[in-house]
Formats: C-alpha cells, sequence, structure tokens
C-alpha cells in the first residue's frame, strides 16, 4: 500500500498572461515552422495583419519586430517583409521556453508618456542653474554628433532624460526613468532603430529635446510639458508606423 506521503508532487509551471504582440508573434511564428508560411514567401503587410487578426497595427509592428529579431523575417525597404531561407531550423523565440520576455516597446512609450510629460514639468521648477547647463550642453552636443553616427543607439538621450529626470527631484522617477532606457539596449529595439532612424528625424529630436529644454530654463512647466509630449508623439508615430496610415 502507499503512503500518501511519500506521493510527488506534479511539477507544474507559472502560468502568466502572455501581451498581444506575443500572441501574434507566435501565431505567425508557428505559420512559419510548420511551412504555411515558406522561405521566400512575402507576409502580409502590417495593415493587413492586424485587420485579420482584429488587434492594433503598432501591435503587430512590435510582433513583426521579434519576429525579424529571432530571425525568421527580413524587412526588405520599399518591398515588405518576407520569410528568411533559414527560418524553419533557427528562430526561437525569447520566450518560447515559458520566460517573460518582459515589456515591449509599445508597452515601455507608454510607460515613458505617463512619466516623462510630468517629469519634465517638475523639472521646470525644480532644476539648478548648472541642471539646466547640463540640459543644454547635451542637447549642443546632440546637434554635433547626431549628424554622424552610424548606430543610432542614443546613448546621448540616455543621459538627456536621466539627467532631466534628477533635475525633477525624485529619486523613484529617475530610477524607473533609467530603467525604460535600459530596455533600450534589446535585439527588438536594434531592429526596430534600423528601420526607421533617419537623419531627419535625428534633426527633430534635437529640436524637440531643444524645445524642452527652453521651457525648463523659462521655468515654465506648460512649456516643457507639451514640448515632452510632442517628442514622444513624434517618436511612437515613427517606430509604429503611424504615419505610414
Amino acid at each position: 500500500m502507499t503512503n500518501p506521503a511519500t506521493k510527488t508532487t506534479p511539477s507544474l509551471s507559472i502560468v502568466r498572461s502572455k501581451r498581444v504582440y506575443e500572441q501574434i508573434a507566435e501565431q505567425i511564428g508557428d505559420m512559419i515552422r510548420s511551412e504555411q508560411y515558406r522561405a521566400g514567401d512575402r507576409i502580409p503587410p502590417e495593415r493587413d495583419l492586424a485587420k485579420l487578426l482584429g488587434v492594433s497595427r503598432p501591435s503587430v509592428r512590435e510582433a513583426m519586430i521579434a519576429l525579424e529579431a529571432a530571425g525568421l523575417i527580413e524587412v526588405r525597404v520599399g518591398d515588405g517583409t518576407y520569410v528568411r531561407e533559414t527560418a524553419t531550423v533557427s528562430g526561437v523565440m525569447p520566450w518560447s521556453a515559458g520566460a517573460d520576455p518582459g515589456p515591449g516597446p509599445l508597452e515601455q512609450f507608454q510607460a515613458r508618456r505617463l512619466i516623462e510629460t510630468e517629469m519634465a514639468a517638475r523639472a521646470a521648477v525644480s532644476a539648478t542653474a548648472g541642471e539646466i547647463q547640463e540640459l543644454e550642453a547635451l542637447v549642443e552636443e546632440m546637434a554635433r554628433v547626431y549628424p554622424t553616427l552610424d548606430d543610432f543607439d542614443d546613448k546621448l538621450g540616455f543621459r538627456f532624460h536621466t539627467a532631466l529626470a534628477r533635475a525633477a527631484r525624485n529619486g523613484v522617477l529617475a530610477n524607473v526613468v533609467e530603467y525604460l532606457w535600459t530596455l533600450r539596449d534589446s535585439d527588438m529595439w536594434r531592429h526596430l532603430r534600423r528601420r526607421v532612424v533617419t537623419p531627419d528625424n535625428r534633426r527633430q529630436v534635437v529640436i524637440d529635446r531643444k524645445e524642452i529644454v527652453a521651457g525648463i530654463a523659462e521655468r515654465n512647466p506648460v512649456r516643457a510639458r507639451a514640448a515632452m509630449i510632442a517628442l514622444l508623439d513624434r517618436a511612437e508615430r515613427r517606430y509604429f508606423g503611424l504615419d505610414e496610415e
């Protein structure tokens, strides 16, 4: 007779809700691996996929970036998105073993919008003269350096936004902003930047950040907040394809 005390507990794994972009990427990834989409096939445009799946276009954009980072698809500028020749033997999704890939770029942008807009307004009230000079110097350095950058990883952007967070005089805000910018050092972000960053939008980023600093130097929270909103609005449209609607 078996002693109940000796019975082993079945192995269980933690259940988590998957983000929309993960679900989309898994569906398309499974279709590629099962050869419903074969090597060299063209994937439907993001706009069409969004309608077919009943999701937002930015969520589809995130899924496409995840698939590209996993080596399953490739984007041919001006032509479309295609299944890579090596897709069926490579392309393990980052979360295929059950790991949480963390918040995607769109989720990160939503957090930045909630946090950094008020952070800019707060900095307009609390920044010291020295902190304003630091922000002005960073913008001047961006104006010099951005036109010559081969890879737009935006280390200067990290320095600018974390300096802005410190000027807001809130240690929690500073830690959160630093965390959000650290998340940008990922394969998904590298592929996303490669798709969309151009000399023109680099110049626009400098203009937008200069306007943020002007609002802070003027001690005008409304102007600083509006400038940050404008920067994030433009970046979100650029990164997630909303300018193409």
